[in-house]
């Protein structure tokens, strides 16, 4: 009899229950509409700062490549000056020489004979004393990358005088 006393209360306040979980199992009860909406910004909130993250440093890494592939043709353009004596005047012919034909497609060239009429490329003057904007001679050459590098860079540059340079 005690016992039944000491579970009396659990009886009663199950009763009460009882009404919200016979809804539940009709699919009665759920989220109100502010608690969803309040989800969805957060989640949306989230993914805006993701997705700025991920576009900033994928402009990043562009840079980057493009910098590389820069130096990496100067290096192939210093060799190809030492065996030859002149600068090529395209880079195919040193990407077939020394690479196996592989052309990289993010660089714009000027060398040997195009150096002299400038290939239709509009030099102006910078505010950087390292790059020279005058154009290339015909003993010469100079590079610029060819992709939207913004906001990060306007273009990489280089010349047989500076290494790859980034223009702002």
């Amino acid at each position: 009899m005690q016992r039944l006393r000491t579970m009396l209360p659990l009886f009663a306040s199950f009763r009460g229950r009882k009404e919200k979980s016979f809804r539940r199992r009709l699919g009665i009860a759920g989220f109100t509409l502010l608690e969803l909406f309040i989800v969805l910004e957060i989640i949306g909130f989230l993914s805006t700062i993701v997705m700025s993250n991920y576009y900033r440093s994928k402009k990043a890494a562009q840079v980057a490549v493009t910098v590389q592939n820069i130096k990496n043709v100067q290096i192939a353009l210093t060799s190809y000056f030492a065996m030859e004596g002149k600068f090529p005047a395209s880079i195919n012919t040193i990407w077939l020489d020394f690479y196996g034909g592989r052309v990289p497609v993010d660089v714009e060239y000027i060398g040997g004979a195009t150096a002299g009429n400038q290939d239709g490329w509009d030099f102006f003057m910078s505010h950087s004393v390292d790059i020279r904007f005058n154009g290339p001679s015909q003993t010469e050459y100079a590079m610029r990358s060819k992709e939207n590098l913004l906001p990060y860079a306007l273009y990489v540059y280089g010349d047989a005088a500076t290494s790859a340079k980034i223009v702002h």
